[in-house]
């Protein structure tokens, strides 16, 4: 065999796997854009719901939104977030609103987190109606 054709077949073969880690590279970068967009809009869901139900929490048809979307969040927000948010509705509904607003301002900032939003002094939030 010549060194020609052996230098050829090294370059296909490297040529083969270049293109090969590429395409797993590329398709590993879709499913985390993906999954960031999917969170992204499942977050903007639940403060939706959230804000609806704490401007008019005898709804039931705001109960039953806000339920439905804090049960979608159960398979996609990682665990913190989930955490946080079991931690505001067990600890944070009906004490005096500096305890309300601490366990928000958690959630929220989890929520960030987990979206990979930077903060470096995240200011204390609360729930305008």
């Amino acid at each position: 065999m010549s060194t020609a054709i052996l230098i050829s077949i090294l370059g296909a073969i490297s040529a083969i796997v270049v293109s090969v880690i590429g395409a797993w590279l590329a398709n590993r970068n879709n499913v985390v854009l993906q999954i960031r967009k999917l969170k992204e809009e499942h977050y903007v869901a639940y403060i939706e719901a959230l804000h609806n139900l704490a401007s008019d929490n005898a709804s039931k048809e705001y109960i039953h939104k806000y339920v439905f979307v804090r049960d979608k969040l159960f398979l996609i927000a990682n665990e913190d977030v989930i955490r946080q948010m079991l931690l505001y509705e067990t600890k944070a509904v009906g004490v005096e609103s500096a305890t309300h607003d601490k366990y928000l301002t958690d959630l929220i900032k989890s929520i960030r987190k987990d979206l990979k939003i930077v903060d470096r002094d995240f200011p204390a939030i609360f729930l305008k109606k």
